[in-house]
């Protein structure tokens, strides 16, 4: 969940140096996030210091010279550091299961579809500097206003990404509500009937928009119903409930790569 996105919008927009070196910044990014939210909930246990240490290192080591070619790639910082701060203040609070910190982990993971789209549109190369394709529609990275609501609505986003994201978001909050009626709430009759309306209200909407999205949210709903009422008659093991969702995920990986127009700007 935290990975497909990004792979997404990789598909998307097309493999380079650039894309693939953000995105394996991004998957330190959350190997710091995880070690970090572990040494917050263990109250700051010397047992998960080393390896948060070591990530940030090979993080910055990797990230520091991709911020000096694109610096800006930083006006999406504002954005991560808020949705870092919610997951580390629910690691600490011991609510990472949370709705709310599930909420700012998916849309981390989410919004990474449009970032890799949009660094990975060609007038961000390093041929042609980032700077000057951001001043050519009026931003100023140096500006002190650099980090204003009108810099961001100034930003030229990606109809693919944001395509993309919306799918993976709406997949991601309805698979957070089926584990949970599998597991943690299970027998919960809210959570049961937050999750089926949730799917149904997908699997509607995917049809309005094609008919591989609405067959993608029927194939959602089918195992968002299904799978609970078996659990009701026999024991359904996390792990099954871990590779329903692995494979579905996947699905919608390759459906939203196919379907979704690879159109960047």
């Amino acid at each position: 969940m935290a990975i497909l996105p990004a792979l997404t919008g990789l598909g998307l927009v097309g493999a380079s140096v650039t894309t693939i070196w953000l995105l394996a910044c991004w998957i330190l990014c959350y190997c710091v996030q995880y070690a970090t939210a572990r040494w917050l909930k263990s109250r700051r246990s010397r047992r998960y210091l080393p390896p948060m240490i070591v990530y940030m290192a090979v993080l910055a080591a990797i990230g520091v010279p991709f911020i000096l070619l694109y610096p800006a790639v930083l006006l999406w910082s504002p954005l991560f550091a808020v949705l870092a701060a919610l997951s580390f203040i629910a690691a600490w609070k011991r609510q990472e299961r949370s709705i709310w910190a599930n909420i700012a982990v998916i849309l981390a993971a989410c919004s990474m579809t449009v970032v890799i789209c949009w660094i990975g549109d060609p007038s961000l190369s390093p041929h042609s500097s980032a700077t000057q394709s951001l001043s050519s529609h009026g931003i100023d990275l140096f500006s002190p206003d650099r980090w204003s609501i009108s810099a961001w609505l100034a930003i030229p986003l990606p109809h693919a990404g944001l395509i993309a994201a919306a799918v993976f978001a709406l997949y991601e909050f309805g698979s957070v509500l089926f584990v949970k009626t599998m597991i943690r709430e299970r027998g919960s009759r809210v959570y049961l009937t937050a999750s089926w309306i949730w799917h149904a209200t997908l699997t509607v909407a995917g049809f309005t928009v094609s008919p591989w999205l609405g067959s993608l949210g029927l194939v959602l709903l089918i195992r968002a119903v299904t799978l609970p009422v078996l659990a009701r008659h026999r024991k359904i093991k996390p792990v099954v409930v871990g590779l329903t969702e692995l494979v579905t995920i996947l699905l919608a990986c390759v459906l939203t790569v196919t379907v979704v127009p690879p159109r960047i700007g």
